[in-house]
């Protein structure tokens, strides 16, 4: 009976730490799970969803080179085969595996904590705080807590500075087959999110550092990293910002200038740094090998690099996701629009290779032809990181606050104030907290080539927790000690950060957070058989568009979706006003590029009440735009059928079979066309 007592007593404090925070998020998963929002039914939620339950059913490859990170797709679509479990409804145990990857992530920074902050009480208190912090995090619990890669890539991002962090505590030079693993790791990573291979340099400041112990070489090899970090994101800026280009030209500079700086241990830092590398390219080597010799394309890993790019700098652009006028704003939409207009524009099929390399050009037009502009959106880009306005392009986070199942939280905007005010101090007061600082400054910089969300942001938060931690514990001493000198300083400190975290951002764009959270209380009014529960997610949903209509009234997305919630309230001349207007707002945006949702859904509209030949004419010019829709088709068939027309009826069935539609799915579209049972 007295060894239970003495089990809490001997559980390292780690385990608590994972135990406690891992309840946190399960207790906050079972409230979500609860909700429409929890399912993979839009956006990036439902792209790697569709793409993993395509590989689970054997479509293991479409023939082309990867349009979007591979790494989450296969790691779903493993685990679908091995469990056999239904995740489209609802996918429960990949929100228990990010809640681990969530918890892991607490214990990291509380590891982190005690080896910059120290183990005593103090320290301690500090890193446990910290990891309380990261535990009530808004964006952390949201984002763990849905079918998104978030939580494994900041765990993985973190996991690797705590690994950096051990190995420069290190009286012994880690072994050259840890550095291997930790190049392993490190591309697992990567092929779910680029960003972490601008950790690498801080690895081969690492792998320098741990080969010898004095403190001049030490300081002397951060400053010239960080000149070969400020060069070479210049050359990168000019010429090339995928990230993959930008990690690699940082991690070239800083090798090659400490081997000629550290002569004496020239061949050590040469095989491990090799074998880092040699790590990450056999890690990834399953993704470029398969746009290598499968699809016979030159793409390391994503072929949507070149568009990432354009969307973060164009003339529209604003430092958030502000995609062009020209391009559908959904994310299927936005992909599809991405490989129509270049070929299109070419007139002739195009490799996802030479996709990217179009969109890219397009990006550095824009930066060479207005130099001053883009300087300009560099700055708001670092701004927009920073500041409280909190961007989610899946609006995930307003959705389930409006349900009520998020409890209040932080916010990034309040620790992004913290980590700014506490950075200087933690510098000056524990030196290993300069490793935390470069791995979020080096985050920081992954996201200056192309657009800041809540999610690609998020990943520097653990490390600006720490930092606020750490800067406040200096406060505290300061005051008990009554320095007030000090308590000045850091008070000044922090009010300039609280300042410029909450500079207006009244140039973010349209409402993006109501124009989605009035698609999916649309949706949701769709899958509830209760009326009066149909009836509120409609209210809901005309709310926040009406909103999103305020801020954007000239956006083509915005007033088609409108366009459907009159159309699911029963009021027909309402929709159709709406699709006509959407309609021709796009034209006058792109003429080469119309609405065709829109054009389709007037088609039905007009198949309801008989009127065969408008329907014909909605149907053909929707598909002049999107020659690819077979359901589209489907409908120019029958509608032709309708005005007796056999022969071209016989055709676009024919053409509806050719894009993968069987004849009983063809029948039932034909079914619901006639009948007006959508």
């Amino acid at each position: 009976m007295s060894r239970i007592p003495a089990f809490p007593r001997r559980c390292p404090l780690w385990l608590w730490v994972f135990l406690a925070a891992f309840m946190v998020q399960f207790a906050l998963l079972i409230s979500i799970s609860g909700t429409n929002y929890f399912l993979p039914d839009s956006d990036d939620m439902k792209f790697y969803n569709d793409w993993a339950r395509r590989i689970a059913a054997g479509q293991w490859s479409d023939g082309k080179a990867f349009y979007g990170m591979p790494g989450f797709a296969y790691a779903l679509a493993a685990i679908y085969s091995v469990t056999g479990y239904e995740h489209e409804f609802s996918p429960f145990l990949i929100g228990q595996l990010n809640a681990v990857f969530h918890a892991l992530t607490a214990t990291f920074i509380f590891l982190i904590g005690r080896r910059t902050f120290g183990t005593d009480k103090s320290g301690t208190a500090i890193s446990i705080i910290a990891s309380a912090v990261w535990v009530v995090l808004t964006p952390a619990q949201v984002f763990s807590a849905i079918l998104m890669p978030t939580s494994w890539v900041i765990c993985g991002y973190w996991g690797a500075t705590l690994f950096m962090l051990r190995a420069a505590h290190s009286e012994h030079p880690q072994r050259k087959s840890t550095w291997l693993c930790a190049g392993l790791v490190t591309g697992l990573v990567a092929c779910t999110v680029a960003t972490i291979f601008m950790l690498l340099p801080l690895m081969l400041v690492c792998i320098a550092v741990t080969s010898g112990r004095s403190e001049k070489r030490v300081v002397a090899l951060l400053a010239s990293l960080a000149g070969a970090f400020a060069v070479s994101s210049g050359f990168s800026a000019a010429f090339d910002f995928s990230i993959t280009r930008l990690a690699v030209a940082i991690a070239a500079v800083a090798l090659v200038g400490t081997l000629v700086w550290k002569r004496r241990a020239l061949l050590p830092i040469a095989a491990s740094a090799a074998l880092l590398l040699a790590g990450v390219y056999a890690a990834t080597s399953p993704v470029w090998l398969h746009n290598r010799f499968v699809a016979k394309d030159t793409v390391f890993l994503s072929a949507h690099d070149g568009l990432n790019l354009y969307v973060g700098n164009h003339s529209e652009a604003n430092g958030y996701t502000k995609i062009p006028t020209s391009m559908s704003s959904s994310q299927a939409g936005m992909l599809r629009d991405s490989e129509l207009i270049p070929q299109a524009e070419n007139g002739r099929s195009m490799k996802r290779s030479e996709i990217s390399a179009y969109w890219r050009t397009k990006a550095r037009a824009y930066m060479s032809e207005h130099t001053g502009d883009w300087l300009k959106l560099l700055a708001v880009k670092f701004s927009n990181f920073w500041n409280v306005y909190q961007y989610d392009d899946l609006s995930i986070i307003k959705l389930l606050r409006d349900e009520g199942v998020v409890p209040p939280g932080l916010r990034f905007g309040f620790i992004a104030a913290l980590g700014l005010a506490g950075l200087p101090f933690c510098w000056m007061r524990w030196k290993s907290s300069r490793w935390i600082i470069g791995a979020v400054c080096l985050h920081v910089a992954s996201l200056m080539p192309v657009f800041i969300t809540e999610r690609y942001r998020l990943a520097a938060a653990p490390g600006l927790i720490l930092l606020g931690v750490g800067g406040l514990a200096i406060l505290w001493k300061s005051i008990e000690h009554k320095a007030w000198s000090s308590v000045l300083v850091s008070v000044v400190a922090l009010v300039c950060a609280a300042w410029f975290c909450t500079l207006s951002r009244a140039d973010a764009g349209w409402a993006l957070d109501f124009y989605k959270a009035g698609i999916r209380a649309t949706q949701a009014s769709l899958l509830t058989k209760d009326p009066a529960t149909a009836n509120v997610a409609l209210d809901r949903a005309q709310k926040n568009l009406e909103i999103a209509y305020a801020y954007a009234d000239q956006n083509a997305d915005v007033v088609f979706a409108l366009g459907n919630l009159w159309l699911e309230k029963h009021d027909v001349p309402r929709a159709e006003a709406c699709y006509k207007q959407a309609f021709a707002l796009s034209i006058a945006a792109n003429p080469k590029r119309g609405h065709d949702a829109a054009l389709s859904n007037l088609g039905v509209l007009a198949a309801h009440r008989r009127e065969w030949a408008d329907a014909e004419r909605y149907f053909t010019t929707s598909l002049s735009f999107d020659p690819v829709d077979a359901k589209i088709w489907v409908f120019l068939g029958e509608t032709l059928s309708q005005l007796g027309n056999t022969a071209a009826s016989a055709n676009a069935f024919s053409k509806a079979q050719s894009l993968k539609l069987d004849g009983t799915q063809i029948e039932k579209l034909r079914e619901k066309l006639r009948t007006g049972k959508f």
